[in-house]
Protein backbone atom coordinates (compact mmCIF):
# COMPACT_ATOMS: atom_id res chain seq x y z
CA UNK A 1 0.00 0.00 0.00
CA UNK A 2 1.36 3.36 -0.98
CA UNK A 3 0.50 5.94 1.68
CA UNK A 4 1.96 9.37 2.22
CA UNK A 5 1.76 10.38 5.87
CA UNK A 6 2.20 14.01 6.78
CA UNK A 7 1.45 16.60 9.43
CA UNK A 8 1.62 19.48 6.94
CA UNK A 9 -1.34 20.88 5.06
CA UNK A 10 1.08 22.42 2.57
CA UNK A 11 2.53 18.99 1.77
CA UNK A 12 -1.00 17.65 1.47
CA UNK A 13 -1.74 20.19 -1.27
CA UNK A 14 0.90 18.57 -3.51
CA UNK A 15 -0.71 15.13 -3.33
CA UNK A 16 -2.37 15.31 -6.77
CA UNK A 17 1.09 15.30 -8.33
CA UNK A 18 2.19 12.14 -6.50
CA UNK A 19 1.65 8.47 -7.28
CA UNK A 20 0.59 7.46 -3.76
CA UNK A 21 -2.83 5.86 -3.41
CA UNK A 22 -3.63 7.84 -0.28
CA UNK A 23 -2.30 10.61 1.89
CA UNK A 24 -3.13 10.95 5.58
CA UNK A 25 -2.63 14.16 7.50
CA UNK A 26 -2.40 13.21 11.16
CA UNK A 27 -4.44 15.38 13.53
CA UNK A 28 -5.94 14.91 16.97
CA UNK A 29 -9.53 15.71 17.85
CA UNK A 30 -9.67 19.24 19.29
CA UNK A 31 -10.83 20.01 22.80
CA UNK A 32 -14.60 20.27 23.03
CA UNK A 33 -15.31 18.11 20.00
CA UNK A 34 -16.62 15.04 21.82
CA UNK A 35 -19.50 16.75 23.62
CA UNK A 36 -20.32 18.89 20.58
CA UNK A 37 -20.63 15.97 18.17
CA UNK A 38 -22.53 13.82 20.64
CA UNK A 39 -25.19 16.55 20.67
CA UNK A 40 -24.99 16.97 16.90
CA UNK A 41 -25.58 13.25 16.26
CA UNK A 42 -28.81 13.00 18.26
CA UNK A 43 -30.71 13.43 14.99
CA UNK A 44 -29.50 12.00 11.66
CA UNK A 45 -28.65 14.50 8.93
CA UNK A 46 -27.25 14.64 5.42
CA UNK A 47 -26.30 17.83 3.57
CA UNK A 48 -24.67 18.54 0.22
CA UNK A 49 -23.86 21.46 -2.02
CA UNK A 50 -21.28 23.18 -4.16
CA UNK A 51 -18.70 25.45 -2.54
CA UNK A 52 -16.72 28.28 -4.03
CA UNK A 53 -13.04 28.64 -3.19
CA UNK A 54 -13.54 32.34 -2.49
CA UNK A 55 -16.60 31.97 -0.27
CA UNK A 56 -16.15 28.53 1.32
CA UNK A 57 -16.97 29.58 4.88
CA UNK A 58 -20.09 31.48 3.87
CA UNK A 59 -21.23 28.64 1.62
CA UNK A 60 -20.85 26.07 4.41
CA UNK A 61 -22.80 28.26 6.83
CA UNK A 62 -25.62 28.58 4.28
CA UNK A 63 -25.74 24.82 3.64
CA UNK A 64 -25.90 24.09 7.38
CA UNK A 65 -28.15 27.05 8.32
CA UNK A 66 -31.53 25.30 8.45
CA UNK A 67 -30.29 21.93 9.72
CA UNK A 68 -29.11 22.63 13.25
CA UNK A 69 -30.67 24.24 16.30
CA UNK A 70 -29.74 27.64 17.69
CA UNK A 71 -28.16 25.84 20.65
CA UNK A 72 -25.79 23.98 18.32
CA UNK A 73 -24.94 27.09 16.32
CA UNK A 74 -24.30 29.12 19.48
CA UNK A 75 -21.75 26.60 20.70
CA UNK A 76 -18.27 28.10 20.29
CA UNK A 77 -17.06 24.87 18.68
CA UNK A 78 -19.54 25.31 15.82
CA UNK A 79 -17.62 28.26 14.34
CA UNK A 80 -14.31 26.51 14.96
CA UNK A 81 -15.60 23.48 13.03
CA UNK A 82 -16.91 25.54 10.11
CA UNK A 83 -13.62 27.43 9.82
CA UNK A 84 -11.73 24.15 9.81
CA UNK A 85 -13.94 22.70 7.06
CA UNK A 86 -13.60 25.92 5.05
CA UNK A 87 -9.81 25.75 5.30
CA UNK A 88 -9.85 22.17 3.99
CA UNK A 89 -12.23 23.11 1.19
CA UNK A 90 -9.84 25.85 0.09
CA UNK A 91 -6.92 23.38 0.19
CA UNK A 92 -8.90 20.85 -1.85
CA UNK A 93 -9.71 23.52 -4.44
CA UNK A 94 -5.98 24.16 -4.70
CA UNK A 95 -5.32 20.44 -5.20
CA UNK A 96 -7.92 20.35 -7.96
CA UNK A 97 -6.83 23.67 -9.45
CA UNK A 98 -10.51 24.56 -9.29
CA UNK A 99 -12.63 27.46 -8.10
CA UNK A 100 -15.45 25.20 -6.85
CA UNK A 101 -15.88 21.73 -5.33
CA UNK A 102 -18.63 19.38 -4.17
CA UNK A 103 -19.29 19.24 -0.42
CA UNK A 104 -21.14 16.54 1.51
CA UNK A 105 -21.64 16.25 5.27
CA UNK A 106 -23.63 13.55 7.01
CA UNK A 107 -24.12 11.36 10.06
CA UNK A 108 -24.92 8.09 8.28
CA UNK A 109 -22.66 6.01 6.05
CA UNK A 110 -23.44 2.90 4.03
CA UNK A 111 -20.40 1.70 2.04
CA UNK A 112 -20.46 -1.84 3.44
CA UNK A 113 -18.36 -3.50 0.71
CA UNK A 114 -14.71 -2.76 -0.01
CA UNK A 115 -14.45 -0.46 -3.00
CA UNK A 116 -12.37 2.15 -4.76
CA UNK A 117 -13.56 5.66 -5.59
CA UNK A 118 -13.98 6.34 -9.30
CA UNK A 119 -13.22 10.03 -8.94
CA UNK A 120 -9.95 11.90 -9.61
CA UNK A 121 -9.46 12.88 -5.97
CA UNK A 122 -11.59 12.62 -2.83
CA UNK A 123 -11.04 14.07 0.63
CA UNK A 124 -12.60 12.46 3.69
CA UNK A 125 -12.59 13.65 7.28
CA UNK A 126 -14.38 11.71 10.00
CA UNK A 127 -15.15 14.38 12.57
CA UNK A 128 -16.68 11.95 15.06
CA UNK A 129 -17.07 8.19 15.24
CA UNK A 130 -15.05 5.39 13.65
CA UNK A 131 -12.94 6.45 10.70
CA UNK A 132 -12.73 4.77 7.29
CA UNK A 133 -11.48 1.17 7.15
CA UNK A 134 -8.49 0.69 4.82
CA UNK A 135 -7.43 -2.58 3.20
CA UNK A 136 -3.77 -2.46 2.09
CA UNK A 137 -2.91 -4.09 -1.24
CA UNK A 138 -0.79 -6.70 0.53
CA UNK A 139 -3.85 -7.76 2.55
CA UNK A 140 -6.31 -7.78 -0.37
CA UNK A 141 -7.30 -10.23 -3.08
CA UNK A 142 -7.91 -7.73 -5.88
CA UNK A 143 -9.18 -10.49 -8.19
CA UNK A 144 -11.89 -11.37 -5.68
CA UNK A 145 -12.81 -7.68 -5.50
CA UNK A 146 -13.00 -7.36 -9.30
CA UNK A 147 -15.12 -10.53 -9.49
CA UNK A 148 -17.69 -9.01 -7.14
CA UNK A 149 -17.06 -11.42 -4.29
CA UNK A 150 -17.91 -10.75 -0.64
CA UNK A 151 -15.65 -8.92 1.80
CA UNK A 152 -14.65 -12.19 3.44
CA UNK A 153 -13.08 -13.32 0.15
CA UNK A 154 -11.45 -9.97 -0.57
CA UNK A 155 -9.56 -9.86 2.75
CA UNK A 156 -6.46 -12.08 2.77
CA UNK A 157 -4.98 -10.90 6.07
CA UNK A 158 -7.35 -9.34 8.58
CA UNK A 159 -4.48 -8.28 10.86
CA UNK A 160 -3.30 -5.73 8.24
CA UNK A 161 -6.58 -3.79 8.13
CA UNK A 162 -6.12 -0.14 9.10
CA UNK A 163 -8.56 2.52 10.33
CA UNK A 164 -8.53 6.27 9.93
CA UNK A 165 -8.74 8.14 13.22
CA UNK A 166 -11.23 10.91 14.00
CA UNK A 167 -10.18 14.31 12.68
CA UNK A 168 -7.43 12.91 10.44
CA UNK A 169 -7.58 14.07 6.83
CA UNK A 170 -7.47 11.49 4.03
CA UNK A 171 -7.12 12.25 0.33
CA UNK A 172 -7.55 9.37 -2.12
CA UNK A 173 -6.52 8.92 -5.72
CA UNK A 174 -9.51 7.27 -7.40
CA UNK A 175 -9.67 4.72 -10.18
CA UNK A 176 -9.00 0.97 -10.43
CA UNK A 177 -5.60 1.20 -8.70
CA UNK A 178 -6.98 3.12 -5.72
CA UNK A 179 -6.81 1.68 -2.24
CA UNK A 180 -9.68 -0.55 -1.17
CA UNK A 181 -11.70 0.88 1.71
CA UNK A 182 -15.15 0.78 3.27
CA UNK A 183 -17.34 2.04 6.10
CA UNK A 184 -16.37 0.06 9.24
CA UNK A 185 -19.04 -1.96 11.03
CA UNK A 186 -19.12 0.42 14.01
CA UNK A 187 -20.09 3.32 11.71
CA UNK A 188 -22.53 1.19 9.69
CA UNK A 189 -24.51 0.38 12.83
CA UNK A 190 -24.03 3.67 14.66
CA UNK A 191 -23.65 7.38 14.09
CA UNK A 192 -20.65 9.30 12.91
CA UNK A 193 -20.00 12.64 11.26
CA UNK A 194 -18.09 12.67 7.96
CA UNK A 195 -17.19 15.43 5.52
CA UNK A 196 -16.54 14.42 1.91
CA UNK A 197 -15.10 16.66 -0.81
CA UNK A 198 -15.10 15.92 -4.54
CA UNK A 199 -14.69 17.61 -7.88
CA UNK A 200 -17.50 20.12 -8.54
CA UNK A 201 -18.92 17.93 -11.32
CA UNK A 202 -19.69 15.23 -8.73
CA UNK A 203 -22.39 17.41 -7.15
CA UNK A 204 -24.03 18.14 -10.49
CA UNK A 205 -23.88 14.51 -11.64
CA UNK A 206 -25.50 13.16 -8.45
CA UNK A 207 -28.41 15.58 -8.24
CA UNK A 208 -31.88 14.02 -8.37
Amino acid sequence: MSILRTTSLEELKDFSQRSDQLTILKRSSPEGSTDFFQELMLEPFGLAGELSRETAEQDIREILEDEFSAEIKNNSFYSYWILDMAKLCEAFCEMQNSEAISFKLGSQRGCRRYHVDYVPLRMLVTCAGQGTELLPDEAADRDAFMNGEANERIVKNISLIKFMKPWEIAVFHGGPKGILHRTPDEALHGSSVMMRLDDSTFHHNTKT
